[in-house]
């Protein structure tokens, strides 16, 4: 008996080190965790590849964008004052591409709704505003007579000239259109030496120029070319310059890998959408992580990304290209064991405690019950 009776406390004893170590171990483990999540370096989530970034918004608009959400969202965005042409339009080419069959009623409202504000005498007036003054002009077809001329090298140069003549004169000088106009300049020796393609460089730093000058360009993407106009270029060295190809030995690489990773992520969402639509998500997205969000959701969708936004949302619409990064289902299945492990070491000690303090309860209960 005394032999069985220590055996039983040694047992007793073992089972309570090891749920203490399971304890403790759980604590340090969510300290760990809590530690790791305001670490910058963790990234939870990383991006799709391709064919799961297709595969996630197709399945997002199966059930987003129904047949009846779509035309009662066009209904709603056609009783609107002023009327946006450009979701109207990103809407109807997602019908489309989806095979939602639009009412007659419906698509002759469309038409003739059109015809009153897209006309060619409001076409005429608007292309007379967007010519004196981008800030002016509307997203509508009259947008090509405001940015012929700043979707070219000319209007990077126009812009360079302008702002010298501001700095000269002791006035401010517009640092992200100095920016922007550098980068497009120089986006052949530049994407050597950060990574890219040229040809979506220059796009979207005239795309991103155009954008600014119409105030559709959010603070946080502002404030990119901001510190390249600032750090990025040896303003310094100017005086050297003698031409074009110059302007490329001003350069650091470093500071300006930022400002020309949103550049090309807009040069690749041009070359999908074209302007109107780049124009309107650029006054939608608000960070340069957004950008390249929408970047690639327009590679996976092409003309249904507008309105596919519009149907899911911002945010989802965004997240969709987005999954848990491999670290993290590692984190939470090492996590998960740990506490299945500690509950099978717990629950054996707790069962005896519960029934130790269940056993009088009881026995107190029946008697009082009995009597």
């Amino acid at each position: 008996m005394a032999k069985a009776g220590k055996a039983a406390r040694a047992a007793r004893i073992e089972r309570g080190v090891l749920a203490l170590i399971a304890l403790m171990s759980l604590v340090w483990s969510g300290w760990w965790i809590w530690g790791l999540a305001r670490d910058p370096a963790f990234v939870p989530f990383v991006e799709r590849a391709q064919a799961g970034l297709v595969a996630a918004y197709e399945h997002g608009l199966a059930r987003a964008a129904s047949p009846n959400a779509v035309i009662a969202r066009l209904d709603a965005r056609l009783d609107e004052t002023p009327r946006d042409w450009v979701v109207i339009g990103a809407l109807t080419d997602l019908a489309r591409e989806q095979g939602i069959a639009l009412p007659e009623a419906l698509v002759a409202r469309i038409e003739t709704l059109d015809a009153e504000d897209n006309g060619w005498i409001a076409a005429g007036m608007a292309c007379a505003s967007c010519a004196w003054d981008l800030r002016q002009c509307p997203l509508s077809v009259a947008l090509s007579c405001g940015i012929a001329v700043n979707l070219t090298v000319l209007g990077d140069l126009v812009a360079l000239t302008r702002e010298g003549a501001h700095y000269l004169a002791g006035d401010e000088v517009d640092e992200v259109d100095v920016a922007l106009s550098f980068v497009g300049l120089a986006a052949t020796g530049l994407v050597v030496a950060t990574g890219g393609t040229s040809l979506a460089v220059k796009s979207g730093a005239a795309m991103l120029r155009v954008a600014h000058r119409m105030g559709r360009v959010a603070p946080d993407v502002m404030a990119v070319f901001r510190r390249a106009f600032a750090a990025g270029i040896d303003w310094a060295r100017l005086p050297e310059v003698r031409g074009i190809d110059d302007l490329v030995g001003l350069a650091r690489p470093r500071v300006l890998r930022p400002a020309i990773e949103v550049a090309q992520d807009l040069g690749r969402m041009n070359a999908r959408l074209g302007t109107r639509q780049s124009l309107y998500l650029m006054g939608v997205l608000e960070t340069p992580t957004e950008v390249r969000a929408a970047a690639r959701a327009a590679e996976a969708l092409g003309p249904r990304t507008i309105g596919g936004l519009e149907m899911i949302g911002k945010s989802r619409f965004l997240r969709l290209g987005l999954r848990l990064a491999d670290e993290v289902w590692a984190l939470l299945a090492g996590i998960a064991s740990l506490l299945a492990s500690g509950a099978a070491l717990i629950a054996p000690l707790a069962a005896r405690i519960a029934r130790r303090g269940i056993r009088p309860i009881l026995r107190l209960v029946l008697r009082a019950t009995v009597r």
